[in-house]
């Protein structure tokens, strides 16, 4: 945690970071509406229009979606941003994003992208089960796993993607 903060006392990873944080911000928007757009469409007679998705208001009482719904919403909706994220992170937030242009790159990122998808989706399957799925409980379980994956998006990302030391240094490269 140390070595995070005296990074960051570097400027360029000073700059990464911010961009990161605003293209994950992007992100988060995209996948919290694909979410919203799928859930509702699947249960649109339930919800008391399309903002009752992210209200938890209903036409007659509480609904909370199928388990099967709410984690076919989630992956597909993370898939989504996944890629928008991709796209930015190698022409936008990172200096040396074109190391991660590359086929080598690209599937670092993606398999560091299915354990974040693993993360995301054990974790909703976790919280759904312990605190439900009725109202807003599905963003707050929603917001908090997107905090967890981003700090490990980033690392994984600044680290092993895009990290211009890889190319010159090939035994600390992950070998796919």
């Amino acid at each position: 945690m140390n070595e995070f903060f005296h990074a960051l006392k570097n400027k360029r990873a000073r700059r990464e970071y911010l961009k990161s944080i605003a293209v994950g911000m992007l992100s988060t928007l995209i996948d919290f509406i694909i979410t919203a757009l799928i859930l509702y469409l699947a249960g649109h007679e339930h919800y008391a229009g399309f903002s009752g998705v992210f209200t938890g208001k209903t036409v007659g009482g509480s609904y909370s979606p199928p388990m099967s719904i709410y984690i076919t919403a989630t992956v597909l909706s993370f898939i989504v941003s996944i890629l928008f994220n991709y796209i930015m992170s190698v022409f936008f937030v990172y200096e040396y994003g074109n190391v991660g242009k590359n086929k080598k790159g690209f599937i670092k990122f993606a398999v560091f992208a299915l354990i974040g998808l693993t993360i995301t989706t054990v974790g909703s399957l976790i919280c759904s089960s312990v605190f439900g799925l009725d109202g807003s409980k599905v963003w707050w379980i929603k917001m908090i796993i997107t905090v967890v994956v981003f700090v490990f998006n980033f690392f994984t990302r600044k680290y092993f993607v895009f990290n211009i030391a890889l190319i010159r240094d090939d035994e600390n490269t992950i070998n796919l």
